[in-house]
């Protein structure tokens, strides 16, 4: 057993995790003059924001793809960074793009009508794509919450911070007054009512065209979501790969004299004479234990991590309070896979296809033309939650043409069965004949350690107290989370930056940054 030399005094923080959340803690606090060091379980900025620089340009998102440009402070952070112009559109649904459900391939400007006779669906539900069907369910549990979304909307984008204020205040008490079924809304599961509004067929469309599985999270906080993403939300991504931004972030941190530590696992937490005593494993870059370990001190603890790894962490007595396994377990994680492929040609311009977003019944369940401006690139499949399982059989094996992969892509291999597999469905929904791609790349977010995608709260918390423990979790001050986990859109780059923002200016007593106004 070691012990640290620098970050070993008491006095310094400790910062656990190098994702964008951390990176951001961090630098905030470097900029105001306080030791810290990032400690860091692998070898590189971003955590499940992940950038692939692809040969010949463009990048594959192994992990987050985009921005809402509603989110200002994300917007002035990046132009705070030098980034800003580095922002471009993100295409999502476009008209010519596909969907295919139950053996029908249909345009998406024609899903409503071209699919309806695939379902049997009733009259009020006839007409309605998934989007219509959902936001028609969430007005009837919620009733006013569509004038509600575009009064709050429109008030954000017009700097009318008092009339958005008072539409969020409005929603909230339509929200927990809001009763389905004889059970209030945050008792019940967002299947459960999906279930209360639609019929089963039209809940089948729902999940066979959104591209996602309709996943078993709480349903008031599942309609939070709805209602903060803007009715017509424009997306953007950062041409230089959305990693970029961690990358950016830890870069201020370093110029301002910050350390960090690679390699280092926190396995366990004790409390010490003024501050706290971590214990790390020291781990290899192929992820390895090496059998040796580091014990440092620190007076402040920010652990910017997701829930696996902290459910990992080991705790000494009167480190955590006695609601902390509790709330961990308040989100679920939703795992997801992606698997790109590159082409000799981009076949599926043929078909009219350039950019944007197709989804099907079929695992694929949602697939990107030239995401990251990649031209010869597609995001083959996109499934999670329970999609996500059709592919672990294929997870094994040899992997696919691996010289020329991994000449072609910067990030894991995938496997070759997978591959073929993807590469025959596609094929089949697109109803050609391509050659087999050239080269392909896999990230799994459901095998360990990276084992969790993004997360749902369940039915039945009140997110609001449990978002605030968490923030503060433990008995004493100086141990914090910084996690996008607990928050009303987990998964979001948004949701994690403003997580930091208020662990910094509650309880670590930050000034408000330079870039926000």
């Amino acid at each position: 057993m070691t012990r640290s030399g620098w970050g070993g005094e008491l006095g310094g923080v400790a910062v656990i995790g190098a994702g964008v959340g951390g990176c951001y803690t961090a630098c905030r606090l470097t900029a105001g003059a306080r030791q810290v060091t990032l400690y860091e379980s692998g070898y590189r900025v971003g955590g499940r924001i992940w950038s692939v620089p692809v040969r010949g340009g463009g990048w594959a998102e192994l992990g987050a793809m985009r921005l809402n440009t509603e989110a200002a402070p994300v917007m002035a952070l990046l132009k705070h960074l030098g980034l800003a112009g580095s922002l471009v559109p993100f295409s999502f649904g476009r008209p010519e793009n596909l969907v295919r459900a139950r053996g029908r391939v249909v345009r998406q400007r024609n899903a409503s009508q071209g699919l309806g006779a695939a379902y049997r669906l009733t009259g009020r539900e006839w007409g309605a794509d998934a989007d219509g069907l959902v936001l028609a369910t969430v007005e009837a549990a919620v009733p006013g919450f569509s004038a509600l979304r575009e009064k709050y909307h429109g008030a954000v984008q017009e700097g009318r911070a008092g009339d958005a204020d008072q539409a969020l205040v409005d929603y909230r008490a339509a929200r927990e007054a809001s009763v389905v079924r004889g059970k209030p809304l945050r008792e019940l599961s967002w299947p459960g009512v999906l279930a209360a509004g639609l019929s089963p067929e039209a809940l089948r469309l729902v999940t066979d065209t959104s591209g996602y599985d309709v996943h078993p999270g709480g349903a008031a906080e599942w309609i939070d979501v709805v209602f903060h993403t803007p009715p017509r939300a424009e997306y953007v991504t950062l041409s230089c790969g959305i990693q970029a931004l961690p990358t950016a972030l830890h870069g201020e941190f370093r110029k301002a004299g910050g350390r960090t530590c690679w390699g280092r696992r926190l396995t366990r937490i004790d409390r010490a004479a003024g501050g706290y005593e971590l214990t790390f494993a020291i781990d290899d870059q192929e992820g390895h234990d090496t059998g040796r370990c580091l014990r440092v001190q620190a007076e402040t603890v920010v652990l910017a991590l997701p829930q696996g790894a902290l459910r990992r962490i080991d705790a000494g007595p009167a480190v955590f309070g006695p609601r902390w396994r509790h709330d961990l377990d308040t989100v679920e994680a939703v795992r997801a896979t992606k698997l790109f492929l590159a082409y000799d040609q981009p076949w599926w311009r043929a078909c009219g296809l350039s950019s944007g977003r197709s989804t099907t019944d079929l695992p694929l369940r949602q697939l990107w033309y030239e995401p990251g401006g990649a031209p010869r690139l597609l995001l083959a499949a996109y499934p999670s939650g329970p999609s996500a399982a059709v592919w672990d059989h294929l997870r094994t094996g040899a992997t696919y043409r691996e010289p020329a992969s991994r000449a072609m892509f910067a990030g894991p291999p995938a496997p070759a069965a997978a591959v073929d597999y993807a590469h025959r469905l596609l094929c089949r929904m697109h109803r050609v004949r391509a050659r087999p791609p050239v080269a392909a790349c896999w990230q799994d977010w459901g095998v360990h350690p990276r084992a969790e995608a993004w997360h749902l709260w369940r039915p039945g918390q009140d997110s609001q107290q449990v978002a605030a423990r968490m923030r503060a979790p433990g008995p004493g001050v100086g141990l914090h989370v910084v996690s996008d986990c607990w928050t009303g859109d987990p998964g979001s780059i948004p949701a994690t930056l403003g997580c930091a923002e208020q662990v910094l200016r509650e309880h670590l007593e930050a000034d408000l940054p330079p870039w926000i106004p």
